[in-house]
């Protein structure tokens, strides 16, 4: 009984980091196509190609390969610098908005297992901006790897005004307040991969 359960654990683990993997490339267009193009839109510009993980998906479907980055999202007709910036902060602040709201539905209601582990791996989207972040302080845009001299979100907030001291305070700790709140949330409705009683 012990190994069945074990298994069956382990299973669900194994599905949980599938789910992960199969939800980041959505993060990747939610950051590109809702934060930079949507707010590029909205500024006035035109969005005239998008890349996600070495894919064009705009204008035309075509596989480019891997360049070294996760996606692009080239808007057109925006000269204003202040609505550059705010373009440029909307890619990790649509993934740190969408974190916010799932860590928000787990705390406010008990869901069946398939649904917390949507919430909960979309709840973690908050790692865009925090890596994001990671070379105003020199280090490696992914942690391991990638480049180290140029913060986007970073050189968007002083842009438009906000201290960069600021800005990295407010990354670190947002992030791992929701970190928390995603623990806290878990752990108060049911262990990640256990049904609520009653449900089917």
């Amino acid at each position: 009984m012990q190994r069945v359960n074990s298994g069956s654990q382990f299973g669900k683990a194994a599905g949980f980091l599938a789910l992960l993997v199969v939800l980041y490339p959505l993060g990747v267009i939610c950051h590109e196509v809702i934060g930079h193009g949507g707010v590029g839109i909205l500024a006035g510009g035109r969005v005239i190609q998008v890349e996600i993980l070495g894919l064009d998906i705009w204008p035309h479907l075509a596989w480019r390969g891997w360049k070294g980055h996760y996606g692009e999202c080239h808007v057109d007709g925006i000269t204003d610098t202040r609505s550059q910036a705010w373009m440029a902060l909307g890619g990790a602040l649509s993934t740190w908005l969408v974190a916010t709201t799932a860590t928000g539905l787990l705390l406010a209601r008990r869901w069946r297992q398939k649904t917390r582990w949507v919430l909960a791996c979309l709840s973690l989207w908050w790692i865009d901006l925090l890596t994001y972040t990671l070379p105003s302080w020199g280090l490696p845009r992914s942690i391991l790897w990638g480049q180290r001299t140029f913060s986007e979100p970073y050189e968007a907030a002083r842009a438009l005004g906000l201290p960069g001291t600021l800005f990295q305070l407010l990354a670190v700790t947002t992030s791992a307040a929701l970190l928390a709140a995603l623990l806290f949330a878990l752990k108060r409705q049911l262990p990640l991969f256990r049904p609520p009683t009653g449900s089917r």
